[in-house]
């Protein structure tokens, strides 16, 4: 059972804080305490550099937990984010209990959902890491596949392709956005709705029957919410030809730290070009590209 935390003291400024008079500062004595107490150049920081003297280990474990909250709409306890983020308990409610002083988070009884302020901006800036972290896993993809790669976030009920590498032999175009997909009909969006937030899986099967895009569109909540178990379990999402005749996809989840789902990488290519007898070795070049990146993301985050 949580408790309420004691509100740590203030800290006290001495009545008298012993500031050496004009005299004493010019002393030869003082000069030389001066020149010793001054770090030599060997010391100093390096401007983009976090060496361990400098880092703050209670302040790095703030900043997981919120961006563990940033990437998700779940209330969660101080338990579940302590098994999440496999720090202990103690430690996560203190932070927690302070995130919410501050209206960073906000407390629901003994659970904590992230403001909507702080969820936007961290958002923001997870996404723009993502996207710049990506293009040399998608370029790979892409060489390795032969078809044009793909990097999707969500944006609300939709998926958005932010990077886009078009072919091997041409360079990443970058920037690829592209228009708003539907999730329950694109391969992309449906890892969204396997893996992400149950809420946005149970909003989108509320609203079935769902749009038909094709003939092969699943439009029902049962045929839906199967796909998204058969996902979950395979580990990747198909559309085949689901969203538009005659184009097939595949794509994985990339997770953050937490277990958080940070973004879905895949490719996109003709049915004529993206045979189904490709789909198991397309299906694990993909997967490898989806380990690479989160790799590629937990060490930019130790930095």
């Amino acid at each position: 059972m949580e408790t309420n935390l004691k509100a740590a003291p203030a800290w006290m400024i001495p009545e008298d804080p012993g500031v050496p008079s004009v005299a004493a500062l010019a002393s030869p004595t003082s000069r030389s305490l001066r020149r010793a107490d001054r770090p030599s150049s060997s010391e100093r920081a390096v401007p983009g550099v976090v060496t361990r003297e400098y880092r703050i280990p209670n302040l790095a474990r703030a900043c997981h937990v919120l961006r563990l909250f940033a990437a998700s709409d779940e209330y969660l306890s101080s338990s579940a984010v302590a098994r999440r983020l496999k720090m202990p308990r103690t430690t996560v409610l203190r932070i927690l209990h302070t995130l919410a002083a501050e209206r960073l988070l906000q407390r629901h009884g003994f659970d904590f959902v992230a403001s909507p302020e702080l969820r936007t901006g961290l958002r923001s800036m997870a996404d723009t890491a993502v996207r710049a972290a990506a293009m040399p896993a998608l370029k790979e993809l892409s060489q390795v596949t032969g078809e044009a790669a793909y990097l999707a976030l969500l944006a609300g009920d939709k998926v958005v392709m932010m990077e886009t590498c078009d072919s091997p032999h041409a360079p990443c175009a970058g920037s690829g956005m592209r228009a708003p997909m539907d999730l329950h009909c694109s391969a992309f969006g449906k890892v969204f709705l396997a893996f992400g937030p149950r809420a946005c899986l149970e909003r989108v099967l509320g609203s079935a029957p769902l749009q038909a895009r094709t003939r092969r569109t699943l439009i029902t909540a049962e045929a839906l919410a199967t796909e998204c178990g058969r996902i979950v379990k395979q580990g990747y999402a198909m559309d085949d030809e689901e969203y538009e005749e005659g184009m097939r996809s595949l794509a994985a989840p990339v997770w953050a730290s937490g277990g958080v789902l940070a973004a879905v990488i895949g490719v996109s290519a003709s049915a004529a070009t993206f045979a189904e007898q490709r789909v198991s070795d397309i299906a694990v070049l993909v997967l490898q590209a989806a380990k690479k990146l989160a790799g590629t993301l937990a060490e930019r985050t130790k930095e």
